[in-house]
């Protein structure tokens, strides 16, 4: 049947409405932010826990549900809005018949930055989702030859052009990121899982992004830079989708692989790909990309590489070169999905809080405190460290007064404690707040990361306090204060002097790929021959695991 979608944006400017066909019984919210036709958005799929899929029916809404009143205003609801990951597209009555639903403004933006528009934007932010060129590298005349660096993420798909007859030199022609177009199949690995473990899912997933990355090589091309080839870093199930290979060996144990990589494919409407070794069900071609931008520094031995999204992928080197992976789930708490107000690094998004005269003040990743709406994974790592410095948290994770003589900020910070929903809770400004269902998801991230970083020290033959370097991937690197994370256990006391933040690994890594004669090759020699563990298949986890259900307790 059809869809027809609007916003209040889009009417009062006369902008017409947007046609969706789509399958009835289907996932109404799959269905809107999967059809391509609408900017995708990361949504919680299914949690009930971000609001970020509400959809106002014009024509008569449904009978309200027990998870649309928890998270929706009675006066919200009464307006006729809904959950769509709570519903389904009806079947239609008769052949005319359309479903009218009202967006969000927010979810169809009016005036999107144009992919291919490489102006000099002054500054450049990596994290503003806009397409972003170097003004060294502008060509003045002809096509020159370059190959694309690409980070396939779960949230984001970053990108790196390289001029090629600079290659060695580093000559960066452009660079950028965007919301992988896969978000509103939920923005965790296993969301994705489920919605390509049918054929059509797959090619539908498959196909999102063949096609954003299709238009990104257009792009370049209108720009006057020509794809000559490609490396492509992603984790396994993301890889497998790409390519669209079966990935029911993914989704429940025994799991098999779907792909081993290590090849240069041919994509349609793509240059050829160089795609990265994968050497287990949930050690992907990110994290062996990120192993060899590692190789390329003089970092001191036995080190640490933690990439840590809704999987946690952990590489260890020893001191004699014998390298170690390990993987194990971690939900999507660390992606900025499930929690409260949990939301993926981007301008108006904590990723962490101040400690000031006026207060505890959420902060932006461009420093910003006014506006902020919404907190990321750091973010919440960040207010949870103060409250146990505070004495307002417990081992446990859970919430307490301040004794008499605490300091003054403690007490008026312990103010904000409150009960949402029967459930102990922790107001914060600008409306947000902090439950205690967040602080357990974050606990449980702390918990199965302390399990596999100990078996991972065990394997190789020494304690986590013995590693001479914690090196941080992504987000957790770039925006997690070193304090705080010892603060929570995540490294053991007096480590943070060996945190070294890594940025992007598996982008850098990806480039060097394509950049170094040899680099390929001697990933797939160290890969073949790398240890890999899954802590969370060992009979010994579950009780390992509720062990460590504790901040500050990493040895």
């Amino acid at each position: 049947m059809q869809l027809t979608l609007v916003t209040e944006r889009m009417l009062h400017l006369g902008i017409p409405p947007i046609l969706i066909q789509a399958e009835s019984g289907e996932s109404l919210s799959r269905a809107l932010w999967l059809s391509g036709s609408i900017p995708p958005r990361p949504i919680c799929a299914g949690l009930g826990r971000c609001g970020r899929c509400r959809v106002r029916y014009l024509d008569g809404a449904p009978q309200v549900l027990p998870a649309e009143k928890e998270l929706l205003s009675g006066s919200t609801l009464a307006q006729g809005w809904r959950l769509a990951c709570r519903r389904t597209v009806p079947k239609a009555h008769d052949d005319g018949y359309c479903l009218r639903l009202l967006l969000p403004d927010e979810a169809v933006p009016t005036a999107e930055p144009a992919s291919g528009s490489f102006e000099r934007l002054g500054d450049p932010d990596e994290k503003s989702g806009a397409w972003i060129g170097s003004d060294r590298f502008f060509p003045s005349s002809g096509t020159p030859d370059i190959f694309l660096a690409v980070d396939l993420g779960t949230t984001f798909v970053c990108w790196r052009a390289i001029l090629a007859e600079d290659a060695e030199q580093g000559g960066v022609a452009a660079y950028g990121q965007f919301l992988n177009p896969q978000a509103g199949a939920g923005a965790d690995v296993v969301s994705r899982l489920g919605a390509a473990r049918t054929r059509a899912g797959r090619q539908r997933l498959s196909q999102l992004v063949r096609d954003a990355l299709s238009r990104l090589v257009d792009d370049l091309a209108g720009n006057g830079l020509n794809v000559r080839k490609m490396c492509i870093a992603g984790n396994t199930a993301m890889t497998a989708i790409l390519l669209d290979k079966d990935i029911e060996g993914l989704c429940a144990a025994p799991y098999r692989m779907p792909y081993d990589g290590c090849e240069t494919v041919e994509i349609k409407g793509l240059p050829p790909a160089y795609i990265p070794p994968l050497p287990g069900p949930f050690i992907g071609g990110d994290v062996c990309a990120g192993v060899m931008e590692m190789l390329a520094f003089p970092m001191q031995r036995p080190w640490l590489l933690a990439d840590l999204g809704t999987n946690g992928e952990i590489a260890l080197m020893t001191a004699d070169g014998r390298l170690f992976f390990a993987s194990v789930p971690l939900g999507p708490a660390m992606e900025g999905v499930g929690p409260s107000f949990g939301q993926p690094v981007g301008p108006g998004v904590a990723v962490r809080f101040d400690v000031t005269p006026g207060g505890i003040m959420p902060v932006d990743c461009q420093g910003h405190s006014p506006a902020v709406l919404g907190i990321s994974a750091t973010g919440y790592l960040s207010l949870l460290a103060h409250l146990k410095r505070f004495g307002l948290m417990d081992a446990c994770g859970g919430f307490r007064k301040p004794p008499a003589s605490a300091m003054p900020f403690a007490r008026r910070l312990a103010d904000g404690f409150g009960r949402v929903g029967g459930r102990p809770a922790l107001e914060l400004p600008g409306g947000m707040r902090l439950e205690s269902g967040d602080v357990e998801d974050l606990l449980k991230v702390r918990a199965a990361f302390a399990v596999a970083l100990d078996a991972l020290c065990a394997e190789a033959g020494m304690p986590p306090k013995g590693l001479a370097t914690f090196c941080l991937a992504g987000a957790l690197g770039e925006h997690a204060n070193p304090a705080d994370l010892e603060t929570l256990g995540f490294v053991p006391a007096a480590g943070t002097g060996k945190i070294v933040s890594m940025g992007n690994t598996s982008l850098a890594g990806a480039t060097r790929l394509l950049i170094q004669g040899n680099a390929a090759s001697e990933l797939a020699v160290l890969c073949r021959t790398a240890r890999l563990l899954a802590p969370a298949d060992t009979p010994s986890f579950q009780t390992a695991y509720l062990n460590a259900m504790r901040w500050g307790e990493q040895q």
